[in-house]
């Protein structure tokens, strides 16, 4: 079986129950679309998570592993956000959840995530694909792919990304397309949003995982 998941955000215990409610298995597939820390309590555990997963998995750089290795390289770290924007995008739960381990074996497998990957008959990015650019997959297009929402998806195969939370109904009609995020907020405390998705990519179906971590 072949299965995607959207933004994690630091929510180790209610990923791990999605992988046990999809009965994740050693020969099946996993792609993972991004945004595994920040927000939720327990980054370092997601990412132990799918460090030591037994099946094979592709999982891709978001936005928010791409901001935490630019503060780790910067030499002054999360020092180079301003406080409200170091708060408001979830990062104090990164910090607390490292605490005094050693970062350097996560920031090595976080650096060396793609942005995009391809199957016979889907895409996979965090944020979007801007195919209105020569060359979308290309250095020009990485912004897109990281930060990018809200645009018309002109791609012929369908994508699967993440990035921006959706109420649950319209993720459901999204299925229907040939654009399907799949990121319902997983730390939102709001109706309609507060669940990890899992998207069986053969069966065309959801699997939902209400949040058992705390809201952000």
């Amino acid at each position: 079986m072949r299965y995607a998941i959207g933004d994690i955000h630091g929510c180790a215990r209610t990923f791990r129950a999605l992988l046990n409610k999809i009965n994740l298995r050693a020969e099946d597939e996993l792609y993972l679309l991004g945004d595994y820390i920040d927000r939720g309590p327990d980054s370092k555990g997601v990412l132990d998570t799918i460090m030591h997963l037994s099946c094979r998995v592709i999982a891709l750089k978001g936005n928010h592993e791409d901001l935490w290795l630019k503060a780790m390289e910067s030499g002054i770290g999360y020092d180079m956000f301003d406080y409200e924007y170091f708060l408001d995008m979830g990062m104090i739960a990164t910090q607390r959840s490292f605490g005094n381990h050693d970062l350097e074996p996560y920031l090595r497998f976080v650096a060396n995530l793609p942005l995009w990957y391809e199957t016979e008959d889907y895409l996979f990015v965090h944020g979007e694909i801007d195919f209105s650019l020569p060359d979308p997959f290309g250095p020009m297009g990485e912004e897109a792919m990281l930060w990018g929402r809200g645009n018309e998806y002109r791609g012929e195969k369908p994508v699967i990304c993440g990035h921006t939370p959706l109420p649950l109904w319209r993720i459901i009609e999204g299925l229907k397309t040939k654009k399907i995020d799949i990121d319902n907020g997983c730390c939102y405390l709001m109706k309609g949003y507060g669940r990890l998705i899992a998207y069986d990519l053969d069966k065309r179906c959801i699997y939902e995982q209400e949040n058992i971590d705390y809201y952000y």
